[in-house]
């Protein structure tokens, strides 16, 4: 567990204006952080997987890494998370036991995807694209329901995001070791993870195989950018379905809430400006005039912030969980 300073590009903290203490949390497979509103440190724990009770294991990170980071109690709990029960059962007792862990009497729970797209929106209508271990598409229109796009799990989608590109990039060094070939994702996954014999066997059998997958998508970042056209196949191949996926969100926004154009908020680590990812997105997304891409203006764990600063969630409220007291509101 460790905590750093991360300067905020929000102003969600100005505008808590003290009214209300908001512990605001961002996590899934790959890392849980944790944020409170009177502070600028950032702390991390590991992530956790949906395997086994992932309900009680997310609560009880929370609240070991809350106790460690010294952080006050909070007023309400925001929580985006990957691995958030859409269950309103599970929905409460996972509420339940994180109000418990941080003396907190309220607790918000969301899908990553509305955090994410609270921090690179400001809060503001408009589609946001989120690529990290998996993909965070939300389209929010000025007036009518937000919608989902992909974000449905390393097993049927998230297309695009590093679990996606690290499996695909490890299956090829694994069928070139079968057909006694080397090549430069080879060399890199032997470096990461040791010998290539009995690598299958070795991630299956790790606590966290997606996060352990997902973290060799640097690798292919890396070897594209030095030209490895096996890399560079499957960073086309990713850009292209995540293209497809903010299409289909910016002509749900048009047809929702017609505008001149769509905004489209790009974050995540794997779309970093300038990242070989990004760059092969952007360059599609030259060729859609009816789409606005920029940067995202925070992270999700800013999002939770400014989500909380609230009196209520607004246009996700649909999206969003609330318990407060021992029951659901």
């Amino acid at each position: 567990m460790t905590a750093r300073d991360t300067p905020g590009r929000m102003t969600a903290r100005d505008t808590l204006g003290g009214m209300v203490a908001v512990l605001a949390v961002d996590g899934g497979q790959s890392g849980i952080r944790l944020r409170h509103s009177s502070a600028p440190r950032v702390v991390e724990a590991a992530g956790v997987s949906r395997a086994g009770d992932s309900v009680t294991a997310v609560a009880e990170t929370i609240a070991t890494a809350w106790e460690a980071s010294g952080f006050p109690p909070a007023d309400r709990v925001v929580l985006g998370l990957t691995t958030a029960p859409v269950e309103p059962g599970e929905a409460d007792r996972l509420c339940a036991l994180v109000a418990a862990g941080t003396r907190s009497p309220e607790v918000w729970l969301a899908d990553d995807t509305v955090t994410s797209h609270a921090g690179a929106l400001s809060g503001a209508p408009g589609v946001s694209l989120v690529v990290g271990t998996g993909v965070a598409c939300l389209a929010v229109p000025g007036a009518g329901q937000a919608r989902v796009f992909d974000g449905h799990g390393y097993l049927l989608g998230d297309e695009g995001g590093a679990f996606w590109i690290g499996r695909r990039a490890l299956g090829e060094v694994l069928r070139d070791r079968d057909r006694g070939r080397t090549s430069a994702l080879s060399t890199r996954a032997a470096s990461r993870y040791g010998d290539l014999d009995g690598l299958a066997i070795r991630l299956h059998d790790s606590a966290g195989p997606v996060n352990e997958i997902a973290q060799f998508a640097r690798e292919v970042l890396d070897a594209a950018a030095d030209g490895d056209d096996v890399a560079g196949g499957i960073l086309d191949d990713a850009a292209a379905r995540l293209l497809k996926t903010a299409i289909a969100a910016a002509e749900y926004l048009a047809a929702t809430d017609p505008l001149d154009d769509a905004p489209l908020a790009l974050g995540g680590r794997m779309l970093e400006a300038g990242s070989p990812l990004r760059t092969r997105l952007d360059a599609l997304l030259a060729g859609h005039p009816g789409i606005l891409p920029r940067n995202a203006d925070a992270e999700p764990i800013d999002g939770a912030l400014l989500l909380g600063s609230a009196d209520s969630p607004g246009r996700y409220r649909a999206l969003t969980h609330l318990w407060k007291d021992g029951a659901a509101a």
